[in-house]
């Protein structure tokens, strides 16, 4: 009987190879002429029925797509083989390898490495299987280790590690890791040290450096990122806390609040001489710390004291207007304290519909529909009809989609045999190096299309995706219903971020968004929205019902759902 293979291949962002036929295509080629050979050996050994592609993924863990579709595979039996190249490709953690050889035995499966070639059936085969693992993992960690301990010693002579200069210093043109002062920046960083220390607020700073038209650097890569014209609370506690303006490198930053007796030498906290000169003198930079400190414990003793002011849907809870955030916020009135969910200062000027609106009215609309949820016995089967009925409208544009993804990947196909008939005719080592960068990034393109045609292809696939990610709903319902009555404000906002990707705000409703499994994806599923109606005046409703969400929200994990104002989820 002819075996199904599934070949595996993985390259790292370190590992791209600069050889023209790349180390992907390497790799596809050396499977297909391992399968072909044992095919000519033995009549109809196997047949290789799905590539899994892994480009920039290390095989530290199994957080990777190509794998985690690969292991759905197995267990569905699509596949009864695993091949790869050699066994680094598969894993370099044998914690991991262990957990694949028991998913392997428990679907009676085996997996084969052309390099290494042991039996994985017989005592002496998976020991020498492991020992190659246990090689795998320590060399992996060894060169993790020896890139610690060199940007470790880069820092303790003062260099950075390929950090992004602040505002007021450049890169050094000549000696990197090192900066050096931009003069008209300076000058700006000290103003905004000494309007801090006089007025000991940050936002009554901000406003001042509005005034004085004083703006943060660039936030990302130069010429990747907008420039962010408007200064938050964040940036300039950053930028008043860092170090590099008295002329020192704070080494393991990050671990600053750890204890440093449990942390090895090359992972404690330093603050050693930097190899650029300061900017602002310390007497200055020190008294900004206690302001800051200060500021820190007072905000924590108003947080500890006004639970009743939490809002759990920070960071879930977006406007689909203009696709920013809505932040809690409130407004002192004669009597109590309201709580909003609006824009921040610096989408103030948008001219959305909602520009704010009641915490409380929002957050009362989600909770009844998830408590309604949780009584409702045939919710899930509601849900999963849902899903699969709009996976059968998506399921008919499918052949289309195919049909256009082919005819790409025809077109990529041929620029790449062109480019190796041009490269092959090629003396000059800059056409070489160009054609070089061109297969590699034609390569990737003609894998990404193949992944595509590979989903499209698997309608057994979105089955278990379905089942899974109904599954994982069903989890996140049963903690929300056994805890969040007695949870405090951090704990709500936990248990509801595990249920909720998003909550989006539009002039139609109220938008529901639902976790999903890790690595799952069910792409472009129109959603049904929540109606809540204002308590104030029941013919006025603030939202209203529609049947699709507005806006392109495709690459989010949707699941719909319509409330009504009793509160009664319909599923239709």
């Amino acid at each position: 009987m002819q075996l199904k293979i599934g070949a595996y291949i993985r390259v790292s962002t370190e590992e791209q190879a600069s050889a023209i036929e790349g180390s992907l295509e390497n790799q596809k080629y050396r499977l297909k002429a391992y399968v072909d050979l044992k095919n000519s050996q033995v009549r109809n050994w196997g047949e290789i029925v799905e590539f899994y592609v892994d480009d920039g993924y290390s095989a530290k863990d199994t957080r990777r797509p190509a794998y985690q579709r690969m292991m759905r595979d197995i267990k569905r039996g699509k596949t009864e083989l695993i091949l790869v190249s050699d066994l680094s490709r598969l894993s370099r953690n044998i914690f991991d390898f262990c957990n694949l050889m028991d998913e392997l035995e428990k679907n009676e499966a085996q997996f084969l490495s052309i390099k290494e070639q042991f039996d994985s059936t017989t005592p002496a085969g998976k020991m020498m299987i492991y020992n190659m693992i246990n090689l795998a993992q320590f060399e992996r960690e060894q060169v993790s280790e020896r890139v610690a301990l060199g940007a470790h010693a880069r820092a303790m002579r003062g260099l950075h590690n390929g950090a992004r200069p602040l505002l007021g210093l450049d890169k050094h043109p000549d000696k990197p890791g090192s900066y050096v002062i931009n003069e008209i920046e300076a000058d700006d960083v000290r103003k905004i040290f000494r309007i801090f220390l006089n007025t000991g607020s940050r936002a009554k700073t901000i406003q001042e450096l509005e005034k004085e038209g004083i703006k943060p650097k660039l936030s990302g890569k130069y010429g990747k990122l907008k420039i962010h014209d408007k200064w938050s609370s964040n940036t300039l506690g950053n930028l008043l806390g860092s170090a590099v303006y008295i002329g020192c490198h704070e080494v393991n930053k990050s671990n600053r609040a750890k204890d440093q007796k449990r942390l090895k030498a090359h992972q404690q906290y330093k603050l050693v001489k930097a190899s650029w000169p300061a900017i602002v003198e310390e007497e200055e930079f020190y008294a900004a710390q206690d302001l800051l400190d200060e500021a820190k414990k007072l905000e924590r003793v108003r947080l500890d004291g006004a639970e009743e002011r939490f809002y759990v849907l920070s960071g879930i809870l977006r406007c689909s207007e203009c696709g920013t955030p809505l932040v809690g916020q409130a407004a002192h009135g004669n009597t109590h304290v309201h709580r909003y969910y609006g824009h921040t200062r610096a989408h103030s000027h948008t001219s959305c519909q909602y520009h704010r609106v009641p915490a409380a009215d929002v957050e009362e609309a989600v909770l009844q529909y998830l408590w309604s949820a949780t009584q409702d016995a045939g919710y899930l089967e509601k849900i999963e009809r849902n899903i699969r009925e709009m996976q059968n409208v998506k399921s008919i544009s499918a052949a289309r989609d195919k049909r256009a993804i082919k005819d790409q990947l025809k077109n990529v196909q041929l620029r790449i045999d062109n480019l190796l008939l041009m490269q092959g005719q090629a003396s000059s080592a800059e056409v070489i190096k160009h054609a070089v960068k061109t297969f590699e990034a034609l390569s990737k393109e003609k894998s990404e299309l193949e992944d595509k045609i590979a989903r499209l292809d698997s309608g057994a696939d979105q089955e278990e995706l379905i089942k899974e990610s109904v599954q994982v709903i069903q989890d996140n319902l049963r903690e929300f219903e056994r805890g969040f009555r007695k949870a405090k404000g951090s704990m709500k906002k936990r248990l509801l971020h595990r249920l909720l990707k998003q909550v989006v705000l539009s002039p139609n409703g109220l938008h529901i968004f639902m976790q999903l499994a890790d690595g799952m994806e069910i792409p472009n599923l129109h959603i049904k929205l929540i109606r809540f109606e204002n308590k104030k005046d029941a013919n006025n409703p603030q939202f209203a019902i529609t049947r699709k969400a507005s806006g392109d929200d495709s690459n989010l994990q949707v699941l719909g759902s319509v409330i009504r104002k009793d509160g009664d989820p319909t599923g239709t």
